[in-house]
């Protein structure tokens, strides 16, 4: 299954590891991302190693392992789908990763419940996905 995954899936594996690395590494998922999600994570480098309690050197190599594991998009890939994704994605700082879902007309990995605001774009949290990969 393809998927579209939200930095907030990531920053709470970096922060709480445990089932959804299970996830993360289940050979059912292609996982897909906008070049935004590794934009974020580095800018917010600091933080995410303040609240994970991570070293440097563990948050690079967690990294790496991420961007070895996820298919990168960059947004010119799918720019079209832009427009079609702002009318619907209920949350602006979102849109690109609707954008990106469109495009690939997949669903959202996502744990935010207000992304569920709309019908246009199926979104699964963590736990749905366990519990469709049969990982409990």
């Amino acid at each position: 299954m393809q998927i579209v995954i939200d930095t907030n899936v990531i920053l709470a594996m970096l922060a709480v590891p445990g089932k959804p690395l299970d996830v993360f590494f289940n050979d059912k998922l292609n996982i897909f991302a906008p070049r935004l999600l590794f934009e974020e994570l580095e800018n917010n480098k600091l933080e995410i190693i303040e609240k994970s309690r991570l070293t440097e050197e563990e948050f690079d190599w967690l990294y790496m392992i991420l961007k070895h594991n996820i298919v990168v998009f960059s947004e010119e890939d799918f720019l079209s789908y832009r427009e079609e994704a702002d009318k619907i994605c209920p949350d602006p700082k979102d849109i690109v990763y609707f954008a990106l879902a469109l495009y690939l007309r997949c669903p959202i990995w996502s744990n935010d419940k207000k992304l569920k605001e709309q019908n246009e774009v199926r979104i699964y949290a963590t736990h749905e996905l366990i519990e469709m990969l049969k990982l409990i």
